[in-house]
């Protein structure tokens, strides 16, 4: 099993620990919720939604956290400002996990930083995500509430078929990032289709040997994108395929994995899982004993 050259930064967030050398901390697995298409939002204008359903959904996500030893933060998709209030102060409520506002707008993250800092919970907050696009306000804003965690998307026109210029743009997200206080940087290497899963993959290795940070992607982009898969319709080839595609960057190192729908926690779980306890092995072999929350103690209870 490889070590970088380069010390690992290892950020705590909330309850939470993302980052270090492969098989040091298990994988922090990324679920979305309210996302367009959720059939648990009811009116996605004014951020209705079934809070029952959504509530088990959690429950059962922090459920199957717990018994495979793969910690959990929830990506929360918000659209515009009344939906960004009404999702986070659920969130906020139903979960003590650290909480992403994945913001479409402008004014959701604005919005979203805000009610973060109000709500108390701005110390489990990630901002997903910030970009060489982003604009002056949301570095103020950040800065202005306190925002220590955000995402770093290394997407450009250019990165999108380059892993080079993905790390490339990090000179220039970074101290963007710090100058506005935050300090816990988990780079997203950026996944659009099965072709950008593999350049993502290079990237997330090599972000971690020239830099130390966390670094993951959204490897369910690559099945939401592909289209004949789709066409199939065929559930079990889809849980399969999945699996293997967020398994990939888990494999070759990642720290975090955005990984679809929290309803997909089911499945995709027990396959990170079982990566986690397999590299654990080889931390003991070398003298380290893993927690015993660990995945390499927990795989025989899945």
């Amino acid at each position: 099993m490889f070590r970088f050259s380069k010390e690992q930064m290892i950020f705590n967030i909330g309850n939470i620990k993302v980052g270090g050398q492969p098989g040091e901390n298990p994988t922090v697995m990324i679920g979305s919720i309210f996302y367009k298409g959720d059939k648990n939002v009811q009116d996605e204008n004014f951020g209705l939604i079934n809070r029952e359903a959504a509530g088990r959904l959690i429950a059962n996500l922090e459920r199957i956290s717990e018994r495979s030893g793969l910690p959990a933060m929830l990506d929360v998709v918000c659209s515009n400002p009344e939906n960004t209030r009404k999702y986070l102060e659920f969130a906020a409520e139903a979960t003590e996990m650290p909480i992403l506002i994945d913001y479409v707008s402008e004014d959701s993250a604005l919005v979203g930083m805000d009610l973060a800092k109000d709500l108390g919970i701005i110390d489990r907050t990630i901002l997903n995500s910030i970009n060489p696009e982003t604009k002056v306000s949301i570095y103020q804003k950040a800065e202005e509430v306190g925002l220590k965690s955000a995402v770093a998307l290394t997407y450009s026109t250019k990165a999108i078929i380059s892993y080079k210029e993905r790390i490339r743009l990090l000179d220039i997200l970074v101290p963007k990032m710090r100058s506005a206080g935050i300090e816990k940087i988990l780079v997203d290497t950026v996944v659009m289709d099965i072709a950008t899963l593999g350049l993502a993959c290079k990237a997330i290795y090599e972000v971690k040997e020239r830099f130390g940070y966390p670094a993951g992607c959204g490897a369910h982009n690559a099945i939401a994108s592909w289209k004949s898969l789709k066409e199939k319709k065929d559930k079990i080839l889809t849980m399969v395929c999945s699996a293997i595609a967020n398994g990939l960057p888990v494999a070759v190192s990642a720290d975090f994995v955005l990984y679809g729908p929290i309803s997909d926690a089911e499945y995709i779980f027990p396959a990170i899982s079982l990566i986690n306890a397999a590299y654990g092995q080889i931390l003991m072999e070398e003298g380290k004993r893993p927690s015993l929350t660990h995945p390499r103690f927990k795989i025989s209870r899945l």
